[in-house]
């Protein structure tokens, strides 16, 4: 891998989440599709939803449960956790629907969200549908687990479920302040990383995974998931769409709260944003101000140690597959500066 570029990785990391979830997203998919939900809006909404929104959608979580199943099991043979993985997947979506929903985001990924195009109450309604069918689907899938497999989901899903509700809470809280906290606002990016240690765990204990492994999943799952989030925040100080959005609606992008702690360049943004006419070429002008900033480059230093940190500490970087692609995500989030 050391002789690869960061395009030939993050190459070659893309080929292999859909090698390894691409199956789940098409059965996830058909299963909303051929789901009767009321023949009315609701069924409309998720119809649109399935063709529209969720091909855009990286199949990254079940890919991650792949690899946890895999790293556990020490085998290939995933059909053990198919099911689970497609009920999983019906919850994320289910929250993907809903955060779009507290977010007001019209579109997302250049195509109208089921919020955008159907709004606020079929949209609460079409994400609470997949998430009892998700969870219904679940109690099905762990039918044939052992008691403890089915005891440790059964303690697992919910924690987790609720942490990532109160991570959207804080979010909700800090919008409403006119000072955001640098350390304050990271501190949310790492516990929206639970979802994604959430499908690492579950792999691990579908495979019947020791106390160890079991650790180190989580651990590897809470990073990729951070870090996922937090580039999604530097994605969108590149989208201006998006960026004009999170300024009038959110919080600032992560990089933003970083670089307004500098007064001046606080001062510069604080001006473009104030200006009657706000256009794309104010809007390159922010996120030019911000990733150049001081704020940033401290960021993007302290990421890079934490991947650096957890690449040490991965058990799963052995010589095998699952290790292999596991050292793999972890390379896809570069932040050097």
């Amino acid at each position: 891998m050391s002789n690869m570029n960061q395009s030939e990785i993050e190459n070659a990391a893309r080929t292999m989440i859909e090698r390894r979830g691409q199956a789940v997203m098409e059965k996830t998919r058909q299963e909303i599709l051929n789901t009767a939900y009321d023949n009315g809006a609701i069924a409309l909404a998720l119809k649109h939803y399935a063709k529209v929104n969720l091909p855009l959608v990286s199949p990254l979580s079940p890919a991650l449960m792949s690899i946890s199943y895999e790293a556990a099991k020490g085998n290939q043979d995933i059909d053990e956790i198919e099911s689970v993985a497609v009920a999983m997947t019906l919850i994320a979506f289910s929250a993907d629907i809903h955060d779009d929903t507290i977010d007001q985001s019209d579109v997302k990924y250049t195509k109208k969200t089921i919020y955008g195009k159907f709004g606020t109450d079929v949209a609460l309604l079409a994400g609470d549908a997949l998430l009892i069918q998700g969870h219904a689907l679940l109690y099905r899938a762990c039918e044939s687990f052992s008691p403890k497999q089915r005891q440790a989901l059964s303690t697992l899903i919910p924690k987790a479920l609720f942490e990532l509700s109160a991570s959207e809470m804080l979010e909700i809280k800090l919008r409403k302040k006119t000072i955001i906290k640098p350390d304050e606002y990271f501190e949310i990016m790492r516990l929206k990383g639970v979802f994604v240690e959430m499908q690492c765990r579950i792999g691990g204990i579908i495979g019947q995974a020791d106390d160890e492994t079991l650790e180190a999943l989580a651990s590897f799952g809470r990073t990729v998931g951070m870090l996922g989030v937090i580039k999604d925040e530097f994605c969108d100080m590149l989208d201006i769409s998006e960026l004009e959005h999170r300024i009038k609606f959110e919080c600032p992008p992560l990089p933003m709260v970083y670089a307004v702690q500098d007064k001046k360049v606080k001062i510069a943004i604080k001006e473009l944003v104030e200006q009657p006419n706000y256009s794309k070429i104010i809007a390159k002008k922010i996120a030019k101000l911000v990733l150049e900033s001081e704020g940033v480059c401290r960021l993007k230093h302290k990421l890079s140690e934490q991947i650096n940190q957890e690449l040490k500490n991965c058990i799963l970087t052995q010589k095998n597959r699952a290790g292999y692609d596991a050292y793999l995500l972890l390379n896809v989030f570069s932040f050097d500066t």
